[in-house]
């Protein structure tokens, strides 16, 4: 699996997602599903897949952290191709039965961080294929909470001042910090300046490569050259300041919200996104590799969590695709303290490959 294919998912679907509030989404829940249909389809749904998957099926990514799973439950009167066991093995193989089966499902793979599964049955769903993830991580230097005024605030002081990046983002300068965990999985807290947009922040911030501007260049006495080739002078690292400190050690002071974050999307809102526009005309049939029965897809929506406490972090997402019919035949001394009173975005990534696992933001304005 290729970071650049599901950071480009994820972006895409950030930027269609309409308001500011606080949201939650997995372009990595996505993605399986996406690719294993393209692999299973023809004709323009095939290329549509195709084209928003960015490459072929991969696997899952499992890490002792992240738990991935997958699940496809049929009606006993659909037959599936043989050719399906290389993509879906009988053992992730089940009877669509209820809803009950399924939410009970949901609950095992994300070990109760969700509890139901976004897909309603009804008489014409005839085929659900799933996925399921979920990420539990500790932090490597947790934090201390307090209350301030009706919320749960968390604090602490880093002495690694490279988790602090300040980028030349498309609209303006974006402030990164890396929260490192204690396993292969980071939590990078974005920042653009003030005013700045849900999509347009967190979009930026999947497509950064390389190292921006550190927090000890920004404690320097004069601005580094890289700094002045990036910024003006005036420009200030957005929710950044210099402030004296107790310590002599330089450090990065990081405060902000506890929080949790539960997430519904409806993934056929934008259906050019995911590739799914020409899978959901059920005028004729779309998967001959998965089912001679001809099928398209009547539903597709996740469910995903997020928290951020003091001691870790914890993401939970179900990504559910359900079919129905087709009509037709088949075919030192200083520090920088970084304080998240505005709204953030956030990202879960894998450190060894880069993969962002969920991302989201945080408004309580």
């Amino acid at each position: 699996m290729d970071a650049r294919q599901v950071s480009r998912l994820t972006a895409r679907w950030i930027e269609t997602l309409s308001g500011e509030d606080s949201t939650v989404i997995s372009g990595l829940g996505v993605r399986p599903l996406l690719a294993i249909l393209a692999e299973l389809a023809d004709g323009p749904a095939r290329d549509e897949l195709i084209e928003a998957a960015g490459g072929p099926y991969g696997g899952l990514l499992q890490t002792p952290e992240l738990r991935m799973a997958l699940g496809l439950w049929t009606r006993p009167e659909i037959p599936l191709q043989p050719g399906v066991d290389r993509l879906l093995p009988p053992e992730v193989r089940g009877q669509l039965t209820d809803q009950e089966a399924l939410d009970a499902w949901v609950v095992e793979q994300t070990g109760g961080l969700l509890k139901r599964m976004p897909i309603q049955l009804s008489d014409d769903v005839l085929l659900v294929l799933a996925s399921a993830l979920a990420l539990q991580t500790k932090w490597a230097l947790p934090f201390n909470e307090y209350p301030r005024g009706d919320r749960r605030w968390l604090s602490r002081a880093d002495q690694d001042l490279d988790s602090l990046q300040v980028y030349d983002g498309p609209t303006g300068p974006l402030t990164v910090i890396t929260v490192v965990g204690t396993g292969e999985f980071d939590v990078r807290l974005v920042a653009g300046e003030p005013g700045s947009g849900r999509g347009a922040v967190l979009a930026a911030a999947l497509e950064l490569t390389g190292d921006g501007v550190s927090g000890a260049e920004l404690l320097a006495d004069a601005p580094s050259s890289r700094w002045k080739r990036l910024f003006s002078r005036e420009r200030p690292a957005p929710a950044v300041e210099v402030i004296d400190s107790m310590s002599p050690v330089p450090t990065v002071v990081l405060s902000m919200p506890y929080f949790e974050i539960d997430a519904e999307h409806d993934l056929l809102e934008h259906p050019e996104v995911f590739g799914l526009t020409s899978a959901m005309d059920t005028s004729t049939g779309h998967f001959p590799g998965l089912s001679p029965f001809p099928l398209a897809v009547s539903q597709a929506k996740q469910a995903v969590m997020a928290r951020f406490s003091a001691t870790g972090f914890e993401a939970a997402a179900v990504t559910a695709m359900a079919m129905a019919a087709g009509s037709a035949p088949m075919p030192g001394g200083k520090a920088l303290k970084v304080s998240l009173d505005q709204p953030f975005g956030f990202i879960a990534v894998h450190r060894p490959t880069g993969i962002p696992v969920v991302a989201g933001w945080v408004n309580y304005s």
